[in-house]
């Protein structure tokens, strides 16, 4: 659902972008680097908690 979500909030900013409007630009583009650094914080998670069961 992160991916999904960061995705298309990465090509909502572009498409601000590209039409001048950088304040929904710059909010769409960082609202999709807090879902990247969500997916990759679980994905650390799961990956220490596997190690840990080992």
């Amino acid at each position: 659902m992160c991916f999904i979500i960061s995705i298309v909030s990465l090509i909502l900013g572009y498409n601000f972008f590209v039409s001048g409007n950088m304040l929904l630009a710059v909010g769409s583009w960082l609202v999709s680097i807090f879902f990247i650094y969500l997916m990759i914080k679980n994905i650390l998670y799961v990956k220490k908690l596997k190690e840990k069961e080992k």
